[in-house]
């Protein structure tokens, strides 16, 4: 027989999706959500659930909704983004897709979608999907470059925490962490971009979402964020104007004492929160202002975009 010299095969892996989750009690949505998940036709994709706190019924869920998902269990309710953060540092995958426990995905190639628009350009920086719901608006008119992500239907790759910018403060108990990420992605020249074509039911659904702790936690995390990021020629002015908007809305809604304990809060908590300062030049403050204040479709046309370092190679933090 004659002999046949061996062939080079190269095999073309898809980049590894972990899917992250954080539920806090409710085992019937993050099951509807795992479900869908476990549709999706992306073919190299794992699942880290974090039960915050543990919850048997839970667990027995979550894992009879996706197949070989890693369980991790809390002691207590550590917050979402705290709760994040451990999701995060126990997967290797190149990119991670976080999802609400009370959302799920309504159509099977949404991975695919997300994961072809950072082949597409890598230099993106994270990539949200378009939701629908009894409180939210769907986009229309196209994809858009956006101000910042709502973390739970959001994909990123991996490195945004581990190089580019860095895990979520856990002093964000519950929001305020994917604006500290996106400004720094934003001034590192990585677009924020929402996807219209890429759905995502969001069910908003009451258990665990404490009007108190919703206000409570917005303000203070507000307060932090504005010490971490704002350009020192903005950060006392807008200190002041969180001060003043918060009391107005905390009078209007009959929670002056919610606004007393969360500013007292946030100022026991500044030590901490300057050991994240970094903040971004007043030319991503305008871009930032431009994009909360317009539907922006094309950032070559945004002059701000330009004053961007988007022409040097981007290196890590």
């Amino acid at each position: 027989m004659e002999a046949r010299s061996p062939a080079t095969v190269k095999v073309m892996t898809k980049p590894r999706i972990a899917i992250l989750c954080v539920t806090h009690g409710r085992r019937d949505m993050v099951r509807q959500c795992l479900e869908s998940c476990s549709r999706q036709d992306y073919p190299n994709k794992e699942a880290v659930v974090i039960i915050n706190p543990s919850d048997a019924a839970a667990e027995e869920a979550v894992k009879a909704a996706f197949s070989g998902v890693k369980v991790i269990r809390t002691h207590r309710n550590l917050g979402f983004f705290p709760a994040l953060n451990l999701a995060l540092a126990n997967t290797e995958a190149e990119f991670v897709m976080i999802v609400d426990d009370d959302a799920w995905f309504i159509d099977d190639d949404a991975l695919s979608t997300l994961m072809a628009e950072f082949e597409s350009n890598s230099r993106l920086g994270a990539v949200t999907c378009n939701l629908e719901g009894p409180t939210e608006t769907p986009i229309s008119g196209g994809d858009e470059y956006i101000q910042v992500f709502t973390t739970g239907f959001t994909m990123m790759p991996r490195l945004v925490v581990t190089e580019w910018v860095d895990y979520f403060p856990d002093m964000f108990f519950r929001s305020a962490g994917e604006t500290f990420l996106c400004t720094q992605l934003w001034e590192q020249g990585r677009p924020v971009k929402r996807l219209e074509r890429v759905r995502m039911f969001h069910a908003l659904a009451a258990k665990g979402r404490y009007t108190r702790d919703w206000h409570f936690f917005g303000i203070r995390s507000q307060v932090l964020c504005t010490l971490m990021r704002e350009p020192l020629a903005l950060l006392f002015p807008s200190l002041l104007s969180k001060f003043l908007k918060s009391f107005a809305q905390s009078v209007t809604r009959g929670e002056p004492g919610i606004w007393c304990h969360a500013w007292l809060s946030a100022f026991t908590l500044a030590g901490e929160a300057l050991k994240y300062r970094r903040p971004v030049s007043m030319r991503t403050r305008y871009l930032l202002s431009r994009l909360g204040a317009e539907k922006v479709t094309n950032l070559d046309a945004i002059p701000e975009w330009h004053s961007l370092p988007v022409n040097q190679e981007l290196k890590p933090r």
